[in-house]
């Protein structure tokens, strides 16, 4: 990979460098790209995608009632929406989930949106679209992705907020994270707790005490083994349970205002509490993962939906490379039908990427735009881009037992676009799809550009 990079970027200068030179000499236009007939059973694939698809307006804010009819019949009786977001870095899939989102809410009782964030950090954006408590943008800067601070995602925060100012509590939509790699920032929130409020006694036992999550993260990731993991998570399961009652009886002493100051405090206590029973259990991660979307629908109560935004294929049905399985894999065991998924995919257009690594040290390159190849025959997005609509989505759940069905069945290739991207190498960052079996459906937009 790293040889191919390097190739890839001399052959990148060389072609810029040959241009500059042209100066203002007149080239011919490149010729146009050449379309390779499809087979019989693509193209029934075709004609079956054309008469199925749901056109799906990205740039509308609002779901027209066709749209949150056929989305919420997809959702079902569904309590967790997974979406996975193949291809990472496009202005247009966070405008995407937004809408399907306002959709759902409004229709189907979805109350969250949850993304593959860290869950702590991640509640901070959860009370400013909840109280307009919180500065969005340092929100989203502290959960330490180029994916989440970018004015695409800031709009779809915004957008919550000002859905929440408009709906009472039972139908408020929350935002919140599914991963935790550190409960540093829960741990900071409830220490910060005054002492006007908590008393002194109380304050005095969190600072001794409270810090052991933070030891026994540090243990569980060393070299000291599951005898000595178990001993500290042992011991701070019984620091982080007292935490909670003692956080439980404070609020029911104080007035409804301080009651109110000391709620979110709770809910990262909560949290905490979470993830120290989580690390006892020695879970592999795709179950911690998935035991953490369960909390949070959870969290929700039992009739709330909630719609949780993969990276890659995080929320798909599968195992990549037979060995590293899925969230998505745990959830379809959990829920059974009432877990549904979405992929999502493209036709052309440009991403926010790292065209490659270089250097001795194999440091990334910088972040930039990069102009993705077209899909070649035989890929799930050749078909597809096909079709005569911009921006649609599609369930297919039930398949035709025909040639089409067999063909969108699968399995064929489709992108899979991360942090990374490498044009020479285009079918490395291909991987092999099929539905219903790992997705209930698939969102599709023809053409995207890079986050602003």
């Amino acid at each position: 990979m790293r040889t191919t990079a390097r190739f890839a970027s001399f052959a990148l200068l060389t072609v810029v460098a040959v241009a500059v030179a042209a100066g203002c000499h007149s080239a011919p236009p490149p010729p146009p790209p050449v379309i390779v007939p499809l087979t019989d059973s693509a193209s029934a694939a075709l004609a079956w995608v054309q008469s199925h698809a749901a056109p799906l307006a990205v740039g509308d804010s609002i779901p027209n009632a066709a749209e949150r009819s056929q989305l919420t019949s997809f959702a079902g009786d569904a309590r967790v929406i997974g979406i996975s977001e193949l291809t990472e870095g496009t202005h247009e899939f966070p405008a995407a989930v937004g809408r399907i989102l306002f959709a759902l809410a409004d229709s189907a009782n979805v109350r969250a949106l949850a993304i593959q964030a860290p869950m702590a950090e991640t509640m901070e954006v959860d009370r400013y679209v909840r109280t307009g408590v919180g500065d969005p943008r340092r929100s989203l800067r502290t959960l330490a992705s180029w994916r989440w601070e970018t004015p695409e995602m800031l709009a779809l925060v915004n957008a919550i907020r000002a859905w929440n100012r408009t709906h009472d509590a039972t139908k408020q939509i929350g935002f919140y994270g599914f991963e935790i790699p550190t409960a540093t920032h829960a741990v900071d929130v409830v220490n910060a707790l005054p002492d006007s409020i908590a008393g002194t006694p109380l304050k005095s036992w969190f600072r001794r005490e409270y810090p052991c999550v933070l030891r026994d993260e540090a243990a569980r990731f060393g070299n000291g083994g599951r005898a000595s993991d178990s001993t500290f998570w042992r011991a701070c399961g019984t620091v982080a349970n007292a935490a909670v009652d003692s956080i439980v009886a404070l609020r029911a002493r104080l007035s409804p205002a301080r009651s109110a100051q000391v709620a979110f405090v709770e809910q990262m206590a909560r949290l905490v509490q979470h993830h120290v029973t989580t690390g006892l259990r020695y879970l592999p991660r795709q179950e911690v993962v998935a035991d953490h979307v369960m909390y949070l629908a959870d969290m929700l109560g039992p009739n709330a939906k909630l719609f949780a935004w993969g990276g890659d294929v995080e929320m798909g049905r599968l195992t990549l490379d037979k060995t590293t399985v899925q969230t998505g894999q745990v959830l379809g065991q959990r829920l059974g039908s009432r877990f549904r998924t979405l992929a999502f995919l493209f036709g052309d257009g440009a991403v926010r990427a790292r065209m490659g690594t270089f250097g001795r040290n194999g440091e990334p390159s910088d972040l930039t735009t990069v102009t993705v190849l077209p899909p070649t025959a035989g890929m799930y997005e050749d078909v597809l881009s096909r079709a005569p609509i911009a921006a649609y989505w599609l369930d297919m759940r039930a398949l035709p037992n025909d040639i089409a069905g067999a063909w969108l069945r699968g399995p064929h290739p489709a992108r899979l676009i991360t942090e990374l991207y490498v044009p020479a190498s285009a079918q490395l960052f291909e991987t092999p799809l099929e539905f219903p079996k790992f997705f209930d459906g698939a969102i599709f937009i023809k053409h995207v550009t890079a986050p602003r």
